[in-house]
């Protein structure tokens, strides 16, 4: 029993000794804090110590960062009691709008320092900035002029007419600037106006809402741009929902109803609806809600189909007329008629 009480002693000391003699790493900080990085200055450098206070060395295999925008460079061999200057390496230009936060870790061949964590933090102050990502006009009427106001501050010293706003390539789509009350801040008036065409009044492509799509761009003197993108649903005076009507699969011993909706800005009257002799289109209940301000008047439409009489594959449309637009709304029906299972 002595002997073995000598020999587990002796492996502990042994093993004591041996934990004594690897490196240890230790950085100077835990967290470095760039502050507000202005991405127009570029590049931006920090440096921090990296020292082993360890008894052998250590060997900085792997640092893992995850992010293009940061580069951690230094030796990657530190001596024992002995330090070394790591450099760390922020790209603004590339860096996300927010405030960011990333973790990196320092991987050695060091036992006891096996991973070390180090958090980065920044905030870029862009170049320009405006004061919505998207310029959304919503739901307009064709031939009729709409505006939109958006703010642009440019954060780098630079004169009104260094500052160039390109021609869109949409003439229904301009823009002007004019400085605003607030310092190196602009105003930027977006004008849109989408004609109603003849070809488009004949194919009734104007009964159901369309969607509209285009890219401004501000060009600045130092090569750097900013766009805005602008969408809109161009949509008909009196506009229906939903846009179709569907029964899916139903059995011809069934009395199915559907039901859909007209609304406009402007009071309207319905002039006439032609649909299939099997079907039943009756006004249900004409509203004029006051808290509605885009179409506060709507009309609600009750659709009974008698489906003995029916075809078997419903492929048909409902076709109403207003006094409100020359256009008539045109409402498709779909279904499939089965006999009921016995």
């Amino acid at each position: 029993m002595p002997s073995i009480l000598i020999s587990v002693l002796v492996i502990v000391i042994i093993i004591n000794n041996q934990q004594d003699t690897y490196g240890e790493l230790v950085l100077s900080h835990q967290e470095l804090d760039f502050g507000t990085v202005p991405e127009w200055k570029g590049k931006v450098t920090a440096e921090i110590t990296a020292k082993n206070i360890g008894k052998q060395p250590i060997n900085i295999t792997r640092i893992q960062v995850g992010y293009s925008f940061i580069e951690i460079e230094g030796p990657t061999l530190i001596q024992p009691e002995s330090e070394e200057v790591l450099k760390i390496h922020f790209n603004p230009p590339i860096l996300p709008p927010d405030q960011i936060t990333v973790t990196a870790i320092f991987f050695t061949d060091s036992p006891k320092t096996q991973h070390v964590y180090f958090t980065i933090k920044a905030r870029v102050q862009r170049f320009a900035t405006l004061s919505a990502a998207v310029c959304d006009f919503g739901n307009i009427e064709p031939a009729t002029d709409f505006e939109k106001w958006i703010r642009m501050c440019v954060n780098a010293p630079m004169k009104q007419d260094e500052i160039r706003l390109m021609p869109s390539e949409n003439l229904m789509l301009s823009w002007v600037m004019i400085p605003d009350m607030i310092p190196n801040c602009y105003i930027l008036t977006i004008s849109l106006n989408i004609p109603l065409k003849e070809d488009e009044v004949e194919s009734n492509q104007l009964s159901h809402p369309t969607p509209f799509s285009a890219l401004l761009t501000v060009a600045f003197p130092t090569g750097r741009t900013l766009t805005l993108p602008v969408t809109a649903r161009v949509v008909p005076p009196v506009l229906a929902e939903p846009e179709s009507l569907s029964l899916g699969i139903v059995f011809e011993d069934t009395s199915p109803s559907l039901e859909f909706t007209l609304s406009a800005k402007s009071p309207f009257t319905i002039l006439n609806i032609n649909a299939p002799t099997y079907m039943q289109i009756v006004v249900t209940s004409v509203t004029e809600d006051a808290k509605e301000s885009e179409r506060p008047y709507k009309s609600v439409f009750s659709v009974s189909i008698d489906l003995a009489a029916s075809p078997a594959m419903l492929r048909e449309e409902v076709i109403v007329t207003t006094s409100a637009a020359s256009v008539p709304i045109g409402i498709p029906v779909y279904g499939y008629v089965k006999e009921e299972i016995p």
